[in-house]
């Protein structure tokens, strides 16, 4: 058995587990937020150091938003100033003294939930999360699609969807983009647009599940361009299934994605199959997707 201690370093908190055959033991979660580069570089330093002298690990994998190319963050808009350029792999080796694998958390979590989740039996899988940006995975046989840093369909949010000339931005400073228009942010903004008395994502839910009219109007509009997105990503990489997860916007109750399936069925070429279902692993999915990544790698 191989035991990887994998860590998904995210905007608010750093998840961590040890795997061992796609089974995560959860590690205590640590605050992220408000810290720059070289002090995320130091606390997985610290996390894997302390960790290496008390379990017997054989390698680590570590999750991080951005263009991950040679061992280090090559782009990273928005996020943990300085982190760009560190060598992250290298550092983390030292304290580990066992091999180290770094990737983007879609792409990680993309693999989690083709290999151990959701995706689990279908050849090719696209992994579409919705947070407070959209990452996406495109996943083959268990590995991403593409190999490089520009690799595993990981742009897939930055899509044209709609017009350029109006609308939200993504993150890249796009406008019409599935990142634009299906962000976590943008079913709140439904909401108050129809006028919906809801605080938070869970308390839109609890008024959608009771029949509030506003809060069905708000859904439906958001569901309208998460539609186009599946619609467009269907299209472009022809998977057998599409997977849909995400923190902020709870994908398992079906009230986004019920009837989803026929919905997207019914736009794409004459006999192709595609459905859409829910992630089923949640935070653990790039845990997993590091842990098979690592030791695809050894």
């Amino acid at each position: 058995m191989t035991c990887v201690a994998a860590f998904d370093v995210g905007g608010t908190r750093m998840k961590g587990g040890l795997v061992v055959d796609g089974r995560v033991e959860p590690l205590p979660s640590q605050v992220t937020a408000g810290l720059d580069g070289p002090s995320v570089l130091q606390l997985l330093v610290t996390t894997v150091r302390d960790l290496a002298s008390t379990r017997d690990i054989d390698a680590v994998g570590i999750a991080t938003p951005g263009i991950v190319d040679g061992g280090r963050v090559a782009v990273l808009p928005g996020k943990f100033p300085g982190l760009v350029g560190l060598d992250l792999v290298g550092e983390v080796r030292e304290v580990a003294h066992k091999p180290v694998l770094l990737t983007n958390d879609a792409i990680a979590a993309g693999v989690g939930e083709a290999t151990g989740g959701a995706g689990s039996g279908h050849h090719r899988v696209v992994v579409m999360t919705i947070g407070t940006g959209i990452g996406v995975a495109v996943v083959q046989g268990g590995q991403p699609v593409g190999d490089g840093p520009w690799g595993g369909g990981l742009m897939g949010g930055h899509m044209p969807i709609a017009s350029p000339d109006d609308g939200p931005l993504d993150s890249n400073g796009g406008r019409g983009t599935i990142e634009a228009l299906c962000a976590a942010d943008r079913l709140m903004d439904a909401a108050r647009t129809f006028g919906c008395d809801a605080s938070d994502v869970p308390a839109l839910l609890e008024l959608w599940s009771g029949g509030d009219e506003s809060a069905r109007e708000a859904v439906a509009s958001y569901r309208r361009s998460l539609e186009q997105a599946l619609v467009a990503l269907a299209h472009a990489h022809t998977p057998s299934v599409i997977v849909v997860g995400g923190g902020p916007v709870s994908t398992s109750n079906g009230w986004l994605l019920d009837g989803m399936t026929a919905a997207v069925g019914r736009r794409l070429w004459v006999g192709q199959q595609c459905s859409v279902v829910p992630a089923a692993l949640g935070d653990a999915a790039a845990l997993v997707g590091l842990a098979s990544l690592t030791m695809g790698s050894l």
